[in-house]
């Protein structure tokens, strides 16, 4: 069944549809569109009118009026728009962090979390383990593509990354560890990414937000 919010641009359309259907009779009977809903016509002059009330109808209901219904009717949520660097990296703004947070620079701590898959299947996921990784932007310690993303985000920003294989693993991919599977050589890498504060400039602590200082392998 549907939800509230899904029959609400629905019942939006049959209001205009009856408001067009209204406006119809009142231009038709004479009578102003404020009064015909009280207003009901002898039977004998209906039949007399009824074909130029269709008429009357048909014409309200051509393309100005579809097009006024339409504004009515849901629409799509736009996708979001993909963009591709000069390196090869693939990625889409999910979410955007609030206007005026700062872009992370060389040098400084950004708070990461991320969900991280090959082939479908997910090899890392600080979101499931409520955590958070402590990166030195432009350390290395990520995989290229990562790294490269980062300094592109600023603080508050969730982007989905496709990571061709030369800015993943490469072509040694990665060996199964405890709890993570084996990465083939050259494989393509997707990414949840976000980047939860930066603590130099945000106003928001490390100690606030918790978790660990270092991860076992290239995220």
């Amino acid at each position: 069944s549907m939800s509230t919010a899904q029959k609400m641009p629905l019942i939006r359309s049959s209001a205009a549809l009856l408001l067009l259907v209204v406006a119809a009779e009142g231009l038709i009977s004479g009578t102003p569109v404020a009064r015909v809903a009280s207003h009901v016509a002898p039977r004998a002059s209906m039949s007399a009118v009824e074909p130029n009330r269709r008429s009357a109808l048909a014409t309200l209901l051509s393309a100005p009026a579809a097009l006024a219904l339409a504004s009515f009717a849901p629409t799509a949520a736009l996708a979001a728009e993909t963009k591709t660097t000069a390196s090869g990296l693939v990625y889409s703004v999910t979410k955007s962090g609030a206007n005026g947070n700062p872009t992370p620079v060389v040098g400084e701590l950004a708070v990461l979390r991320w969900v991280a898959s090959c082939n479908g299947v997910t090899f890392d996921d600080l979101y499931k383990r409520n955590d958070y990784y402590y990166h030195r932007v432009g350390s290395g310690n990520l995989v290229p593509g990562v790294e490269e993303a980062v300094l592109l985000m600023r603080s508050g920003d969730v982007w989905e990354l496709e990571i061709p294989g030369s800015l993943g693993f490469g072509k040694s991919g990665k060996k199964a560890s405890p709890g993570q599977p084996s990465i083939p050589p050259n494989a393509t890498l997707k990414y949840k990414l976000e980047i939860m504060s930066l603590p130099g400039r945000d106003e928001d602590l490390i100690e606030i937000i918790g978790g660990t200082d270092e991860l076992e392998f290239k995220g």
